[in-house]
């Protein structure tokens, strides 16, 4: 395993330039002609080596090929068939029948396995589950985001904020579904890129005036970070941390994205928190999350890890391979880790 990937992480851009002039030379291809086309093309298969690493380091080859089933949706709403996909995995199993025999065989087979699974994948995404009873505010908040009034959003939320538990309410059951079903639409072609990021901003406009409208439910005297490393910057899911975090009675230091590691070390050992909150979204930044991770484990052994993002719900093992100590696939899960992980460490203080 840790032969391949050190391929992928040493020659990774060499096998990316491989797949993608056979794509340009393969019949039909018309991506040597067309810069802005290519640039994509070179784009999306850099997603598709991060994907290819990320499921060997965690030794789960169910990752890639989700990932996979994911862009066989992305296309298909693009007008893009899956055998386009189906094509470029085939690429990338010829680019890499120059490597060492041994070191291609494991990443071929993960390659095999998307390969075989990906008829398997539906069409359609699945739809995001949300709660029966604030189902008609969820859709009252999507309709004004789409209509691209950001007042009329922060108004309906602050209309709903009366305390902490119902701020709570409001980030799992209203902003955390909200973000899922706008990250869909986009999956589906329903919305473009600019209006995602207008979500997203209006969210964390949102998150930052409910977490200071009441004061915290309890005590905790206990100090977090929230920090994206380097190449991540996708942050909106660990800010809702930080924010319920902060009404939860802990001292919060939300840090954000893309942020560089020897300055997050540097904040880490100033601070001396009890618990530092690391997301991880697109897998972009896989090799340098793992790099934070295993610097701060080693800075401040006492300090714990918690571990999130989308990439969170690709499973424990990917996270336990980077060495955190507990992982979470939303804010409140996140929230309920950081407890236990407070809690058993109280415990043994009182031994």
């Amino acid at each position: 395993m840790s032969a391949a990937l050190d391929l992928l992480n040493l020659q990774g851009d060499m096998l990316v330039m491989r797949v993608v002039e056979r794509q340009c030379d393969a019949p039909g291809g018309s991506w040597r002609s067309n810069p802005k086309a290519r640039l994509r093309c070179v784009e999306d298969n850099r997603f598709h080596l991060h994907y290819l690493a990320a499921s060997i380091q965690a030794g789960n080859p169910q990752i890639f090929s989700d990932y996979c089933g994911w862009v066989k949706v992305v296309l298909g709403k693009r007008g893009i068939s899956a055998s386009h996909l189906k094509e470029n995995l085939e690429h990338w199993k010829t680019a890499l029948l120059t490597a060492p025999a041994e070191v291609a065989d494991v990443i071929i087979g993960y390659v095999d396995v998307a390969l075989n699974r990906l008829p398997q994948y539906p069409d359609e995404p699945a739809l995001v589950v949300t709660n029966e009873r604030l189902k008609p505010l969820l859709s009252q908040y999507i309709e004004r985001i789409l209509a691209l009034d950001s007042a009329g959003a922060m108004e309906l939320m602050e209309s709903m904020a009366t305390d902490a538990g119902s701020i709570f309410d409001l980030y799992v059951h209203i902003l955390q579904p909200a973000q899922r079903e706008i990250g869909r639409l986009w999956q589906v072609n329903s919305i473009s890129v600019a209006v995602e990021h207008y979500a997203t901003a209006t969210a964390q406009q949102i998150l930052h005036r409910l977490s200071r409208m009441v004061p915290p439910r309890t005590r905790r005297n206990a100090r977090m970070i929230g920090i994206c490393g380097e190449g991540e910057h996708h942050c909106v899911g660990l800010e809702m941390v930080c924010s319920l975090c902060q009404l939860d009675g802990w001292d919060t230091y939300f840090v954000g994205a893309n942020t560089p590691t020897a300055s997050a070390m540097e904040l880490a050992r100033q601070l001396q928190p009890d618990i530092i909150a690391i997301s991880m979204t697109t897998l972009m930044a896989l090799q340098s999350t793992c790099i934070l991770i295993a610097k701060l484990k080693e800075a401040l052994p006492e300090t714990a890890i918690v571990a999130g993002g989308y990439a969170a719900i690709l499973g424990p093992d990917l996270w336990k391979s980077f060495g955190a100590n507990a992982y979470a696939s939303d804010a409140i899960s996140a929230l309920s880790a950081m407890e236990r992980i407070l809690d058993n460490r109280k415990a043994k203080e009182h031994k």
